[in-house]
């Protein structure tokens, strides 16, 4: 026993270890303590989203025997130091703000210690959007509609080359995906989709490693049976000559068609107007009101030789007409025409103001002439016209004004800029024009 003690301690003081008895171990030196790597890190928010200009903070957490150092590395390299601070319980945070200056896609987060270097792979996400407007609004059953938009991310900028699908939801059903298209070098896509059922289209898309998922707004599209086409026969103005201050008797027949066959169209508004001759424009006269077959007549007072026909309005089931013009010479001298009267337009405005980018923009107002006061100057027509911001004024549409002079209309509105309506006068009254209205697009 004591020669294997001694053997046992030479050993031990040779830097040698035995176990004694074999079955206990002799204790570790004094002060070796086992260093580890960084670890739990952490990123919050993940994925990090970028949605405005002021950036999104994003805060990052790791547990270590020691502070060390950290960085964060996006897609390419580029390297971003953190300062890193306690937080309590051995764990260390730090914060950075990311903007749209810091590239999309995959980021890493690398802590390095004494003990060693560990990372953290996260995800850096611009906000996308998505514009999308359907036209028409109302289509024939087998028509055609256009489905368009525009796809952006980050600040604004167009997204190319990015695949947004598009889908339908009939009236009673739910969404769901017909086709997609690709958007091209300025984020903008387009398609023609034939519809057989009243819905609303939609576009989405399902986003990227860049950027986030994006759903735009629905737009209502309303199928209809397509309408039956009318016409105006037998249009006669007459006598013909006619002496100046007569009668001048005007009649017709507006007939639909029905599968084969033309049939009388009853109750149903037709408008007369007239072209003096020289003349460049059709002028409103009168209106007269079909009969049970189809049969309308009017008289009006013969003043100057010209052209008239008959117009007829398109309605829900049935297409307009306009019928063959009818030449009437009044054997007179022409009067001579009155001063023509001051006109104005009041109240016009275009509203509202924001407007979203394809949503409708309305016009309201009201058109009035002199005659010993200011009074309502109704059926006539008056332009709407637009300019954008450094441009020129364009022709946008016309509208008629009712019996008190007032008008209304609307159109989709598709960028900033100012507005104005415009009557053009007429023999009878002066040009005069509103006041312009800008209004601000919101894309």
């Amino acid at each position: 026993m004591l020669e294997r003690m001694r053997a046992v301690i030479a050993a031990v003081a040779m830097g040698g270890a035995v176990a004694l008895c074999g079955a206990v171990a002799l204790p570790a030196a004094a002060g070796a303590a086992t260093v580890t790597a960084p670890s739990d890190l952490a990123v919050s928010p993940s994925p990090v989203i970028v949605a405005t200009g002021a950036g999104t903070p994003a805060t990052f957490t790791y547990k270590s025997a020691e502070a060390g150092t950290a960085r964060l590395l996006d897609g390419s390299g580029r390297a971003v130091a953190l300062a890193t601070g306690p937080a309590g319980s051995g764990a260390y945070s730090a914060r950075y703000g990311f903007t749209f200056r810091d590239e999309p896609g995959a980021w890493k987060l690398e802590v390095r210690t004494g003990g060693g270097t560990a990372t953290k792979e996260f995800q850096v996400h611009w906000n996308t959007g998505l514009d999308f407007a359907a036209s028409p609004d109302v289509a024939d059953r087998g028509g055609v509609v256009r489905l368009s938009g525009t796809l952006t991310y980050g600040a604004s900028r167009g997204y190319a080359g990015q695949r947004v699908y598009l889908a339908f939801k009939p009236v009673g059903g739910s969404y769901g995906r017909v086709g997609w298209v690709t958007t091209d070098g300025r984020g903008r896509f387009s398609a023609d989709e034939r519809v057989d059922r009243s819905g609303w289209w939609r576009a989405e898309f399902d986003g990227t490693t860049a950027a986030e998922p994006a759903t735009s707004d629905s737009d209502r599209v309303d199928v209809r049976d397509a309408a039956r086409r009318t016409r105006v026969t037998g249009f006669d103005a007459s006598p013909d000559p006619v002496r100046a201050g007569g009668t001048l008797r005007l009649r017709g027949r507006l007939e639909i068609g029905g599968g084969d066959f033309w049939r009388g169209f009853p109750d149903h508004r037709v408008k007369i107007l007239f072209k003096p001759d020289g003349g460049y424009r059709w002028q409103y006269v009168t209106s007269a009101w079909t009969g049970d077959r189809g049969f309308f007549a009017a008289d009006v007072r013969a003043r100057t030789s010209g052209w008239w026909r008959a117009e007829v309005e398109a309605v829900t089931g049935a297409t307009g007409s306009v019928s063959s013009s009818d030449y009437v010479t009044v054997r007179a001298p022409r009067p001579v025409p009155p001063p023509a009267a001051d006109t104005r337009v009041i109240r016009f405005n275009a509203a509202p103001e924001p407007v979203g980018y394809g949503r409708y923009l309305t016009f309201r107002g009201a058109l009035q002439v002199w005659d010993d006061g200011w009074e309502g100057y109704g059926h006539q027509k008056v332009t709407v016209w637009f300019k954008k911001a450094g441009g020129s004024w364009h022709y946008v549409k016309t509208l008629r004004t009712n019996v008190s002079g007032k008008f209304w209309g609307r159109t989709k509105a598709t960028r900033s800029g100012s507005w104005k309506v415009v009557f053009p006068g007429d023999d009878e009254a002066r040009r005069s024009s509103s006041r312009t209205d800008w209004v601000r697009v919101k894309h």
